[in-house]
């Protein structure tokens, strides 16, 4: 088989992240396999390990593309304008809290309550409250029911 040029390595590297985020968003972390991946980029499972190794390579490599698009829904100039683009992301965008669900399972929760922290200008104690009340507000407060 002859071997493919470095452009079409990296589109199909890029192919696979896309039904990777596709998967993960449409059917959930635990469906996120090197078989459900070939299949749906139509390519071959060795095709896939090609690129990525291990299914946390491919984590790696589709966390911080999830980490930009939640990031740019919120508000970071101080804990009260990030608490209402919270609550409003959590009341009204659906597809955000699919988004925000559907990686529970990619992100350690303390890595991403410090990311919010170092994210929200203000008060450090502030800030944490904020951040807790938040997640709180989200999870507790039957939000995610409609997934």
């Amino acid at each position: 088989m002859p071997r493919v040029s470095k452009e079409e390595s990296e589109l199909t590297k890029q192919k696979i992240i896309q039904v990777s985020i596709d998967i993960v968003l449409e059917e959930g972390y635990e469906h996120l396999t090197f078989s459900n991946i070939a299949l749906r980029a139509n390519i071959s499972r060795s095709g896939t390990n090609a690129h990525f190794k291990r299914k946390e390579d491919i984590v790696e490599a589709i966390k911080p593309i999830f980490g930009q698009k939640i990031g740019a829904l919120f508000c970071y100039d101080s804990p009260k304008k990030f608490l209402e683009s919270w609550k409003n992301v959590i009341d009204t965008n659906k597809e955000a809290r699919r988004m925000m669900y559907s990686i529970r399972d990619m992100v350690d929760p303390r890595e991403g309550m410090i990311g919010l922290m170092n994210a929200i200008q203000g008060d450090k104690k502030e800030v944490e409250d904020t951040v807790f009340y938040a997640i709180g507000y989200a999870t507790y407060g039957g939000k995610f029911k409609d997934i």
